[in-house]
């Protein structure tokens, strides 16, 4: 224990902080990559952005106070001698962080927002503007710091979603049965662990006492405890109810149910979607040029003898200033980023912000059967006898020959026996036909419950094909047949009657299941058109070919749907599902079930509605400043407004998708 304690501190050069270790090493490793491509080290969507966690950012705040106290010292008349040298040390103090990245980006020739904010302070006090040249500098960092605190908040808000992992693991000695407590991810698989009432299990485990009861909603949403039975698989993130639970781990630290909705909520805004992108693109392209057009708008006037050297520099010093990209670099992944948290809030994990947009543009809404429109609980639906029998009479004859098996239609038949009243007799030689069903004798007659293929092989003929689940005979001449069918979820009709609302043109169910099944499931739904009896190969065609009338997502929650999530423009897993599922899927509804899909769609729209707004206030408040700038008609708190305050309105205007409930 000690040394593993050592070793942290030493590979974290004394700082506890798991997370901030982890991005420092990345941002120092990767330093081209992060200048590059703007990994976050510029555009804020990141922990790696300066590494600087809340306290440090209010620490900021209070320095960046005292130097604009003692800059208004310089405004007192009789201090006024030693104003310049009051504002180059408030400059040096407050600005040093954007005036250190700025010099640096400009030896690697990386134009970013400090590189344009670093320039425009040193022009500023070669032209002797050095109380403007001090207001960049004070305005400058009070922004970046109240947004890097906004950032912080944000991150912190999402990071607590995903607080469902416990660190540290109840292990038993082999050798003498001692309880104790270590770090989790340190813990091998095949390790016996406890959790005590209350606490949550760190690790997927198979349970070894007598049972388990758990509160799951940290990873299914569902408020009602379950219960685990000996040998089954308790799953990391559920709190222990009612007595401890003594498990063995099934899978490491980072491969548990837990680790993976972790793993997804950290690592949604990585992905980055098209507006994004183009956002990393443009600022890179866009600050060199704004830097070329400063020293026109300083030299071409200067060499025309329209203008003299001191206002020459002051336009291009105000070009210079309210040029600057940072609303758009740091508003736009922030908009992505609050609103990915938003719907984390809302049961829905988003993978990254590419989903967003594709969803906020979806046409196309493709749903599995089971599962996911229905519950997967059977019913009887229909009994349909042949002339002489009762519905009674027949129900009667299947609960008493299925009275002894456990599979799930023999359930829900000896359930509707017991539901209408029928005292269900006790047969003799059972036979099973593994696959097809089961025959036993009762009061002298041979009674036979099975399907198509037993009757088939019993060379027993049936009236119709109606692809009922159960036929029934007796002394081998057809007597009835029972249907059953997968009960609707209740949320199905009501969510598609709200995608509908939200601009989503056609819905789909496809299915394995027969097409008298699909069928009243899809008329029950009220989805548009259905496919039924498709292998999961057949699924993915149809998708294919759905897609080629829009945006579509498709909706499941089994391993048979991993390949049509994949295929699908946007895959939406049910639940924790299938780790197949969850792994093709791009958004995970954590809970509510089908309802969620609403409410994924209405977060994407007003993200994306989010970031055109802030795209169009930003360049219409910066291409006005710049012309005035230009033509000699803004002066530089204009400037500054155009880029500080700018940044900060659309900040503010994205973090409100925070607070977003549908």
């Amino acid at each position: 224990m000690s040394e593993h304690c050592h070793e942290k501190e030493c590979c974290c050069h004394g700082n506890h902080h798991g997370h901030e270790c982890v991005c420092e090493h990345e941002h120092h490793h990767e330093h081209d990559h992060c200048h590059g491509e703007h990994c976050g080290c510029h555009d804020h969507s990141c922990a790696c952005h300066g590494g600087k966690e809340t306290d440090e950012i209010k620490k900021e705040l209070i320095i960046t106070g005292i130097c604009a106290a003692i800059f208004a010292l310089s405004f007192i008349p009789f201090l006024k001698p030693f104003a310049m040298v009051i504002c180059l040390i408030v400059t040096l103090v407050a600005g040093r962080e954007v005036l250190k990245e700025g010099f640096e980006d400009l030896l690697h020739f990386h134009f970013g927002e400090e590189t344009l904010m670093s320039i425009a302070v040193v022009a500023a006090f070669l032209i002797g503007e050095y109380v403007e040249g001090t207001m960049v500098a004070l305005l400058f960092t009070f922004g970046e710091n109240l947004e890097g605190l906004a950032v912080a908040r944000s991150k912190k808000n999402i990071a607590a979603l995903a607080d469902i992992r416990p660190d540290t693991a109840n292990i038993i000695c082999p050798k003498d049965g001692d309880i104790e407590s270590v770090p989790a991810k340190n813990v091998e698989i095949g390790t016996e662990i406890i959790v005590k009432v209350g606490e949550r299990v760190p690790l997927d485990c198979k349970v070894l006492s007598e049972g388990a009861t758990a509160d799951a909603s940290a990873l299914t949403g569902e408020s009602l405890p379950v219960y685990i039975e000996k040998e089954g698989i308790l799953k990391a993130g559920c709190v222990v109810l009612g007595n401890p639970v003594r498990g063995k781990t099934v899978s490491g630290y980072g491969d548990s149910a837990a680790a993976r909705i972790i793993e997804m909520v950290e690592g949604a805004s990585a992905k980055k979607g098209a507006t994004e992108k183009f956002i990393t693109r443009f600022s890179e392209i866009y600050t060199p040029i704004v830097i070329v057009l400063a020293i026109l708008v300083f030299a071409v006037p200067l060499l025309f003898g329209w203008l003299d050297f001191s206002e020459s520099a002051h336009r291009a010093l105000v070009f210079l200033v309210s040029s600057c990209p940072c609303a758009l670099v740091l508003s736009i992944p922030l908009a992505y980023f609050a609103g990915i948290g938003s719907a984390s809030k809302n049961g829905v994990i988003i993978k990254g912000s590419e989903y967003c947009e594709r969803l906020a543009n979806v046409k196309n809404a493709v749903f599995d059967k089971t599962g996911t429109l229905t519950s997967g609980i059977l019913r009887v639906a229909e009994i349909k006898t042949a002339e002489g029998y009762a519905e009674e009479e027949v129900l009667r004859f299947a609960a008493a020959a299925e009275a002894l098996s456990d599979h799930p239609i023999a359930k829900c038949v000896l359930a509707k026996a017991e539901e209408m009243g029928i005292e269900i007799p006790v047969g003799e030689d059972p036979s099973e036909t593994a696959g097809e069903g089961v025959s036993i004798n009762f009061d002298g007659k041979r009674i036979i419950c099975g399907n198509k293929k037993l009757f088939e092989h019993e060379g027993i003929l049936l009236p119709e094909e109606n692809g009922a689940n159960l036929y029934i005979a007796i002394d081998s001449v057809y007597a009835g047949y029972i249907f059953l069918e997968d009960t609707i979820r209740e949320e199905a009709k009501e969510s598609l009657a709200k995608l509908r609302e939200l601009g989503i043109e056609h819905s789909f169910m496809l299915t394995g299941d027969n097409e008298h099944a699909a069928a009243k499931t899809a008329k029950e739904c009220g989805v548009d058109g259905y496919y039924a009896s498709l292998m999961p190969e057949d699924k993915v065609g149809k998708i294919e070919e759905i897609k080629k009338s829009g945006t579509t997502v498709f909706t499941g929650d089994g391993i048979n749907d991993a390949p049509v999530l994949a295929a699908a423009d946007i895959g939406a897993a049910m639940g924790m599902g299938t780790d197949a599922a969850i792994e093709s899927a791009d958004i995970v509804l954590m809970k509510g079930g089908i309802a969620a899909l609403p409410k994924a769609v209405a977060i994407a729209k007003k993200i994306m509605t989010c970031v055109r707004q802030n795209v169009i206030f930003i360049m219409a408040v910066k291409v006005a400043v710049l012309i005035l700038g230009a033509l000699g008609y803004a002066p530089i708190w204009l400037a500054v407004f155009a880029d500080v305050g700018v940044c900060l309105i659309t900040v503010l205007w994205s973090l409100r998708l925070l607070k977003v409930k549908i």
